[in-house]
């Protein structure tokens, strides 16, 4: 359950993917961070408009505000080597620590809106949650998957990014939940 209530969403989802942007597509305070992660979910049945979800963590190599353990540092770390960014042939992964990795961030402060699909046709009815810690990622998983943008069609991702221009406000309402 992410927290469905603010909008009227349906309480129950189901993930469905999960793929990273060079890049945050999401901003903190107008500042955009090294990488994100989001976490698309479906809903079993679409309630006030609400079919889709989406979880982002926000990562940066030298400016996060994540105060974490030895261990929880490791979690973050395994994560990125179990995805292992340097496979060129299939992205399918067949162990990944996904669940250390969402049992250890804080899913209780975020940023909720009722937002789109970042990626075209950039569909409507996405009930957006964006934790408002930003975790630590080291340098080299960062490269790592810049490698693999290279390797796109457009040839120059790895420089440029994968992530979506800024969108402006308008009636997106976004809310700071804070749950102590």
């Amino acid at each position: 359950q992410i927290g469905p209530t603010i909008f009227g969403a349906n309480p129950q989802w189901n993930a469905a993917q999960f793929h990273f942007h060079a890049g945050s597509e999401h901003t903190i305070d107008n500042r955009r961070y090294d990488f994100e992660m989001h976490t698309v979910h479906l809903a079993e049945d679409t309630v006030n408009g609400f079919g889709y979800a989406a979880v982002g963590i926000i990562f940066s190599v030298n400016e996060y505000t994540a105060k974490l353990t030895h261990a929880e540092q490791k979690i973050i770390d395994t994560f990125f080597d179990s995805v292992d960014l340097t496979k060129t042939n299939d992205p399918v992964q067949s162990l990944i620590t996904y669940g250390d990795l969402m049992n250890m961030v804080d899913t209780d402060n975020r940023y909720v809106y009722k937002g789109s699909v970042t990626t075209p046709p950039c569909g409507q009815s996405v009930y957006w949650n964006v934790l408002s810690t930003v975790y630590p990622i080291s340098q080299r998983h960062v490269d790592l998957f810049k490698q693999q943008l290279a390797r796109a069609d457009q040839g120059n991702l790895d420089s440029t990014g994968n992530w979506r221009a800024i969108q402006g406000i308008d009636r997106h309402n976004v809310i700071r939940v804070v749950d102590t």
